[in-house]
């Protein structure tokens, strides 16, 4: 990590209009404050515009003239403007509307301010290349965890220009993400700092591959959207270590992680059922999908879409006993009726949080449970690695599964999320058997979730192009274009997908605004293959 210069004070101000003089004279403050702080070298420049109606005037200037964009992927979902960097002479119209916005554009890429943003920072020299945008974040918007390396970024910056008076149960906040320690480029599943986006700051730290790991929270208030400029100032080199970035660790391919337990299904009963086989399944099953009308359809069906979702799967008792429980949990742990607590449920011992962050955050049911939900999820997990039910996903898909493993996961409301990355990616088809189970009680909650906007849905998209640039954060703007399929969360509800070499999936952020957690048994079955 590189030291901060000696800080330069000049005699002269800089002739500002936009941009505040005093911070020169603050200079050895902001330099002190930015090497002392943790999880990594980071700070606030207070007042960054010489007067709060300058600071609206150009928060005026954007709302006004500018349209922006929505954008949404696994890792975002936020409102973008243009790059204000191509707001030039050919565009005299509209720079003539934002004459202040202009004005602060030139003064904080002016030489000026880069010389001070290398005294505080002690980073290298920057260059003159201006790349800034501006975003709205509306309620329920977010930026998952990153740590912004692309190219040439050596510090990045936000310029805040929320609502005066903005607060903490208003979201919206920059979380910094410390190191696990001994794991170089792992970030911690839980940031240790936090900056609110107070009015007519502006924060800025320096981008290091695998350290300046960062998220902006969700915005839980409907009042007014966070609105802020975030932008970069450019080195002339990348930076060292690109190799721990996290968009190199997204893109890096790797051998599959996941322990398969054998299922050895006998060649001369795979097409039937013993009878000890038979009870077992008849005492979790909806005696429905038992049938074999009903197994022929579903076969019919999977045969054409490679998918199927089968509703009220388990008996009602035995899904209800399980909702029941689970959303108890919630109900403890404050979840699914706003704000939640950064640490929520993470004090229950029979579960523990998934990290890497800017891949995945979630909780995951340790084995041998001890209390509820832990207990009853874990009789549907034995159910999911049985014999028995390896049959069952035979007859419904015409696959043989010869192997199995099976994970209970929950996506608590305001925090978890899986990522697509690279290292899902399998070299032979998979079967996935995700068995679902949220607060959908009425018609009200089950729109909730139907409609996506709360997140919660899977989601399996083509792997893109390695080669392809990144373009804003880490996405191309075409990523949709590469969604397969969405299945939305749906309680006691299997969702069976033939998974083919070259795709990859996620969870999509479950917002605050869901009624409850996303809790799911997700089977993942080796096949063998047809020749």
């Amino acid at each position: 990590m590189s030291k901060a210069k000696k800080p330069r004070l000049n005699g002269d101000s800089p002739r500002w209009d936009v941009v505040s003089t005093k911070l020169c004279k603050e200079l050895s403050h902001y330099t002190e404050k930015y090497n002392s702080s943790t999880p990594y070298p980071h700070v606030v420049l207070k007042d960054i515009c010489q007067s709060p109606s300058l600071a609206n005037g150009i928060k005026d200037e954007l709302i006004h003239n500018l349209e922006s964009t929505y954008k949404e992927t696994d890792l975002f979902k936020f409102y973008q403007t243009m790059d204000l960097a191509n707001i030039g002479d050919d565009n005299a119209e509209l720079k003539a509307k934002m004459p202040t916005l202009m004005k602060l554009r030139a003064e904080l890429y002016s030489p000026e301010f880069r010389k001070l943003v290398q005294d505080v920072t002690g980073c290298v020299e920057l260059t003159d290349r201006v790349d800034m945008a501006a975003s709205a974040y509306s309620q329920g918007c977010h930026l998952l965890c990153h740590d912004d390396v692309i190219g040439t970024r050596a510090i990045s910056f936000i310029v805040y220009l929320t609502e005066e008076g903005w607060n903490k149960d208003d979201g919206g906040e920059l979380e910094l993400y410390p190191l696990q320690p001994g794991q170089e480029g792992t970030p911690h599943p839980v940031p240790s700092a936090t900056l609110l986006p107070t009015f007519n700051t502006l924060a800025m730290f320096a981008v290091q591959p695998g350290t300046s790991f960062h998220s902006v929270q969700e915005v839980f208030s409907d009042k007014a959207p966070r609105l802020s400029i975030q932008g970069w100032f450019h080195g002339a080199s990348p930076p060292p270590g690109n190799e721990n970035a996290s968009l190199s660790q997204l893109k890096a391919n790797s051998e599959s992680a996941l322990e398969f337990q054998t299922l050895s299904i006998p060649k001369s009963n795979i097409g039937e059922f013993t009878p000890e086989e038979l009870k077992y399944l008849e005492d979790f099953i909806n005696p429905t999908y038992l049938k074999s009308s009903a197994i022929g359809d579903i076969c019919k069906e999977f045969e054409e879409d490679s998918c199927i979702k089968l509703h009220k799967f388990l008996h009602e008792d035995v899904a209800d006993k399980i909702t029941k429980a689970c959303m108890k949990a919630d109900t403890e742990d404050s979840l699914g009726n706003g704000v939640p607590d950064r640490l929520a449920g993470t004090t229950r011992k029979d579960w523990e949080l998934v990290g890497p962050p800017h891949m995945q955050r979630y909780q995951k049911l340790k084995n041998e449970p001890s209390e509820e939900p832990g207990s009853v999820l874990g009789s549907i997990q034995t159910l999911m690695r049985s014999i028995a039910f390896a049959k069952l996903m035979n007859k419904f898909t015409t696959l043989l599964p010869v192997g199995v493993t099976t994970e209970i996961r929950r996506f608590r409301p305001g925090l978890d999320y899986t990522v697509a990355h690279h290292g899902l990616l399998e070299k032979e088809s998979r079967l996935d058997a995700t068995l679902c189970f949220v607060k959908d009680i009425d018609d009200k909650s089950k729109g909730i979730w139907s409609s996506g906007d709360v997140g919660g849905f899977e989601c399996y998209i083509a792997a893109a192009n390695e080669e392809e640039e990144a373009a804003e954060v880490y996405c191309d703007d075409d990523a949709e274009d590469n969604d397969l399929l969405n299945v939305i969360a749906s309680s006691n509800t299997l969702n069976l997908v033939m998974r083919d070499a070259g795709t990859m999936r996620f969870i999509k952020y479950v917002s605050a605004q869901a009624p409850s957690s996303r809790w799911d048994l997700a089977s993942v079955y080796a096949i063998q293959d047809s020749d």
